[in-house]
């Protein structure tokens, strides 16, 4: 993955969180790679969770939670 330039990357995160442009990103959409604009998805959050005091792994734990539950109820629906 091209490293970029990350001087100004409060602002940056300020703007994808009010357009929601991040939905973009698991399409591949916003010009990289999916692997690639998810990775950088995730150094984003790790940054926002940085800046807001707000513990990654219990962010992590909690989305990875939640995502159990909607693919257990996805599956369920399909059955």
């Amino acid at each position: 993955m091209a490293r970029r330039s990350r001087r100004k990357w409060s602002p940056h995160i300020d703007e994808i969180i009010r357009s929601r442009h991040y939905t973009w990103l698991g399409h591949g959409l916003g010009g990289d790679n999916v692997e690639d604009a998810m990775t950088t998805l995730l150094a984003d959050i790790m940054h926002i969770c940085k800046r807001q005091g707000i513990s990654w792994e219990s962010v992590l734990e909690r989305g990875s939670e939640q995502f159990r539950t909607e693919e257990d109820r996805e599956t369920a629906m399909s059955n």
